[in-house]
């Protein structure tokens, strides 16, 4: 009997070993962190945006007090999912912005079918057949839409009697009139692919939206052709060529970055742009002036449509919801993140309209011209997939620069490169020793410790400071590619801002980080939390958050009066700018290379080794 007993003693103990090694998207459970206190459930959030910690983090940690929590900024493709998949490591919860079916097929037989759930059910029947495969099954749903169109300032329509475009030839009248007085009628930010990508599309929409369109797009998501169809895009090109000559388009608006046209439309040198409902609310043309978001034009005012895309789309891993008590808490979860409440987070700012049935969301007044065609649903939803970005970008670069001068050339031009291979597959990169991207009390997050340090040793500072969560997952051992290498801290809210600090700017620097609330940058559980380098932060829980208890650079602490040069890495138009406020600090250096091309730098570039993790925190 004793033998026994010790056999089966032996088995248990061997099972909790196999247990503690699993893949975190499983049923562990995170350590009780007093006893006699129960155990939580960690739940993995794989965020598309750094958009996603302003309040809506804290809506989720709230809502679920008995759920762990961890959050990872990822990079917005779903390419981003096929390589955590490749580690047996994918999240629990996914989120993408850039999202096509075609994208998305490879991940299909890992991720949980929604189709049969009382969630997809709350969806309106014309969207979900967006998302929708062959054989009946639904992984992603989408949030709430962005929508896309055209912005006019209306006021200065009216200051030279202008009349408001109602179709393609009013939008054509009204380029001749402002371009004869000086003003630029249209401009956009063609060096952004998004950009080349909707306008092209939205330019063009009644025809992508035929019998035709239709049937080449459901083919073309499915994989069953790889080449544009020449009946269905042929035309759109040429719309597009006659989109350029009436707006004036030429080699200059290529290359204007994203803040050119609304800086433009806000001193009154442009009466229109491509932007969103959100550029409505940032840049409202000279302050006082009338602005509407009005809808892409067709020949009759009946061919109008708006151009939609969802702020971001949800998936569950298919492993994580082995557990029917783990998967019943998943679609909690995921019901939260898509209904009112949860989208009410996301659209904040009245300019979003809803995919799903029983949300209502208001609209500013900017945008109240929306309601006939959201009522008529003529709301084109994007075709995103990675090679329409990068593709549309090329073609459309090439026609603004007088490259490619016939719609049949940028029509062969597009066709070729959609037949060629996707750059950016070979190995460049070989890491090796894997570290963990989970928080620990004592230790800290240890890949973005390992990535703080190599930022900090390539920029040659005293000090480092960056929120974990921009390093999205375990850095794993083994060979990378400069696709995949860039994964593990790809975000596009991630900037560099290089500064000289005082030890007591740096006190009021974690301080403020770690107080601060409803804004990008806040720390909202034990995966936010910021990585310290070069220095350590002994850091308490409260009642309401975190608080700081001291700083400590080599076991002493960090002096006050001493100045130091200081690498800040987050969000610069939100994060950094609110904290630069607190410091008194109005001059920061934001030009140098982020996370991404610093990691390609010393292990591609240099053929070295990120530099090793270090113990930066202590959490009482």
């Amino acid at each position: 009997m004793k033998k026994r007993a010790y056999a089966v003693l032996m088995l248990v103990m061997a099972a909790m070993l196999i247990c503690g090694c699993s893949s975190r998207s499983g049923r562990q459970k995170d350590a009780a962190p007093d006893a006699g206190q129960e155990a939580k459930e960690k739940v993995v959030i794989a965020c598309w945006g750094n958009q996603m910690l302003d309040g809506y983090t804290q809506y989720l940690c709230e809502l679920f007090p008995q759920v762990e929590f961890e959050f990872v900024l990822v990079t917005n493709s779903t390419d981003y999912y096929r390589f955590r998949q490749e580690h047996d490591d994918m999240p629990d919860i996914l989120s993408v912005r850039r999202f096509a079916l075609k994208d998305a097929v490879l991940l299909k037989d890992y991720l949980y079918d929604l189709s049969n759930t009382e969630l997809a059910t709350t969806y309106f029947g014309s969207y979900l057949d967006s998302y929708t495969y062959d054989d009946g099954s639904v992984n992603w749903l989408p949030t709430c839409a962005e929508v896309d169109g055209i912005i006019i300032n209306k006021t200065l329509f009216d200051e030279y009697n202008v009349p408001v475009p109602t179709d393609y030839a009013g939008f054509a009248a009204a380029c001749a009139a402002f371009d004869a007085v000086g003003i630029r009628s249209f401009v956009s930010d063609f060096s952004a692919d998004y950009t080349c990508m909707e306008v092209l599309q939205g330019a063009s929409i009644p025809l992508l939206q035929s019998i035709e369109g239709r049937k080449w797009r459901q083919q073309y998501e499915s994989g069953e052709t790889r080449a544009l169809s020449e009946e269905v895009w042929l035309p759109v090109f040429e719309n597009f060529f006659d989109f350029m000559e009436k707006a004036g388009l030429g080699a200059q608006d290529a290359a204007y970055p994203n803040r050119t046209p609304k800086d433009m439309f806000s001193q009154g040198e442009t009466a229109m742009y491509r932007g969103t409902g959100a550029d409505v609310i940032t840049y409202p043309g000279r302050g006082q002036d009338e602005v509407l978001l009005v809808p892409y034009f067709g020949q009759t005012e009946k061919d109008n449509w708006y151009l939609t895309y969802p702020a971001f789309q949800i998936a569950a891993s298919q492993k994580g919801m082995e557990d029917p008590e783990r998967e019943a808490l998943i679609l909690d979860i995921m019901t939260a993140m898509v209904n009112q409440q949860g989208q009410d987070h996301i659209s904040y700012g009245k300019n979003m309209v809803p995919y799903r049935k029983g949300v209502t969301l208001e609209l500013m007044p900017e945008m109240v011209n929306l309601t006939p065609y959201v009522e008529q649903n003529k709301l084109y939803i994007r075709l995103a997939s990675n090679e329409m970005f990068r593709i549309s970008w090329d073609v459309v670069q090439r026609m603004l620069t007088g490259e490619l001068t016939t719609p049949k050339e940028a029509l062969d031009a597009f066709n070729s490169e959609l037949a060629g291979e996707e750059p950016g597959t070979q190995i460049a990169a070989h890491i090796d020793t894997a570290l963990s991207n989970e928080f620990d009390p004592e230790h800290g997050n240890q890949a973005a410790s390992a990535v703080a340090n190599t930022m900090r040793s390539i920029y040659g500072v005293d000090l480092a400071f960056m929120q974990a969560c921009y390093v999205a997952s375990d850095i794993y051992s083994g060979d990378y590619s400069l696709r995949d290498l860039g994964y593990l801290a790809k975000n596009d809210g991630g900037w560099p801002g290089l500064m000289e600090l005082t030890g007591e700017q740096i006190y009021t620097l974690v301080e403020t980080t770690l107080t601060m609330t409803n804004n990008r940058g806040a720390v909202c559980n034990d995966s936010t939390l910021y990585v310290s380098s070069g220095f350590e932060m002994d850091i308490a829980r409260t009642d309401s958050g975190y608080e700081l208890l001291g700083l400590t650079l080599e076991g002493e602490a960090l002096e006050r009066d001493k100045t130091y040069s200081f690498l800040i890495y987050g969000e610069r138009d939100w994060y950094m700018t609110r904290v630069m406020e607190e410091m008194g600090v109005f001059r920061v250096d934001t030009t140098g290379p982020k996370a991404e091309a610093c990691l390609i730098r010393r292990l591609v570039e240099e053929g070295g080794q990120l530099e090793a993790p270090t113990d930066y925190i202590t959490l009482r």
